[in-house]
């Protein structure tokens, strides 16, 4: 930490500035290098704020003294990552530790880091629940923009409630440090996203592999399958028929063909998905029709299990698909919604368009899904049913995939699912 009050041009630019840009960007390239390889990270919220404390307090260590009490550093762009990466439970714990370790040092200048700090944080809450939804260009430009305003307003209210003197040398120190907020921002949003962009990347590569696993075996398992079961079924169908046999013998029976009929139905999901990439004539299809056809298909189903289905459609919606494998996506989704519900629960459908592209989304109000089971849904064999294979949702998503759409799953322990689905529009 410096000293003298009077701080040189020179080495201020060429020192401080270099080393509160190092201290802030050490600590997260460290993180990034040591996580690059895991595919999940227990406690990775945890993990993130005790990095942007860490790098925070190194900030502060090595921060500019311009007077008594009276500090330059980069202590906002960790503070600013923490509510962005880690979410707003860290980003909260993140500004108590600064207010802890600024009440510490003391001195006059606090008065207005705890303010702008304090206003920014309501800020944060706002601009986190937006900023994933931006793509990478975006997110680094409002960034920059953020913390270049916010970094700034805190020489400028200290100058107004501390009535503190203007010369060149405290403007350009104020001017340097703002400029490096905006750079220092701009490096940690950069890398981050591209962190981010490749662990997505690497997760969808292995995901596709095991896809493309999948479909070989489908189309060349599945019809020597089906050929065998077909005359078994029709002999015990026979069976059936004859007059020797007992009520339990008959019974046997009974769950044989159901249990044939089960599997002739996973058998029916492997060839869909062995041909979900065969090549099929395109066409206008009315998403809202489609939604409407499938919950009528499902009307007995749905009575079945004692769940309450509706509909809600705010504007009409046409796509370029398939009919035939665009109301598949609606009855797999409805049809697992149903079975996820409570009893004598309720599964809503809502569609409406929203940025030239229509949003889907399915909601029911079942015991929800953890993290994991999320984080695994669409995975061959991997199914939340006790006796579900994963191949409806397989063929689903990437009926959904095909048409140039996408999908996100939020879910909460004994609060439900809600499987969301953008599609462009024509």
């Amino acid at each position: 930490m410096l000293q003298h009050k009077g701080v040189d041009m020179m080495s201020f630019q060429y020192n401080n500035i270099l080393i509160q840009m190092l201290m802030v960007l050490f600590p997260i390239i460290l993180y990034l290098a040591l996580t690059n390889d895991r595919q999940t990270i227990k406690n990775e919220h945890s993990y993130w704020g005790y990095i942007c404390a860490i790098t925070m307090g190194l900030s502060i260590a090595f921060s500019v003294k311009l007077d008594d009490g009276i500090f330059l550093d980069l202590r906002m762009v960790p503070w600013f990552l923490s509510f962005i990466y880690g979410g707003t439970a860290v980003g909260i714990h993140v500004t108590i530790f600064f207010f802890v370790i600024r009440f510490v040092i003391g001195g006059t200048g606090m008065i207005p880091a705890f303010i702008v700090m304090f206003l920014s944080s309501f800020v944060m809450c706002r601009f986190r629940s937006r900023f994933h939804h931006w793509g990478r260009k975006k997110k680094i430009m409002l960034s920059v923009l953020f913390l270049v305003v916010s970094s700034a307003s805190i020489p400028f209210l200290g100058t107004i409630l501390l009535e503190q003197p203007i010369n060149f040398v405290r403007l350009s120190s104020y001017v340097c440090f703002v400029i490096a907020n905006g750079i220092t921002v701009w490096l940690t949003i950069h890398l981050m996203e591209s962190y981010r962009e490749k662990k997505k990347l690497l997760k969808e590569i292995r995901k596709n592999e095991k896809l493309h696993v999948v479909g070989q075996m489908a189309a060349s398992v599945a019809h020597e399958i089906r050929n065998p079961m077909t005359s078994v079924r029709g002999f015990i169908q026979l069976l059936s028929l004859s007059k020797n046999m007992s009520t339990a013998e008959r019974g046997y029976l009974n769950v044989c063909l159901n249990e044939l009929d089960r599997a002739n139905a996973i058998i029916s999901d492997y060839l869909a998905f062995g041909k979900i990439q065969d090549i099929e004539k395109l066409c206008h299809v009315d998403v809202s029709s489609e939604a409407i056809q499938s919950i009528k298909s499902l009307s007995s189903y749905s009575v079945l299990h004692g769940v309450h289905v509706s509909v809600d459609i705010c504007d009409r919606a046409v796509v370029i698909g398939s009919p035939g494998k665009l109301q598949q996506m609606f009855v797999n989704l409805i049809k697992n919604a149903i079975e996820a519900a409570s009893p004598n629960g309720h599964v809503n459908v809502k569609i409406h368009t929203y940025n030239q592209q229509v949003e889907i989304m399915i909601a029911d109000d079942g015991e929800g899904m953890s993290a994991q089971q999320i984080e695994n849904l669409g995975l061959p064999y991997y199914s939340t049913k006790e006796k579900g294979t994963g191949l409806g949702l397989m063929v689903t998503l990437q009926i959904i995939r095909e048409m140039g759409g996408h999908w996100k799953v939020s879910s909460h322990l004994n609060e439900g699912t809600l499987f969301t689905i953008m599609i462009p529009l024509l």
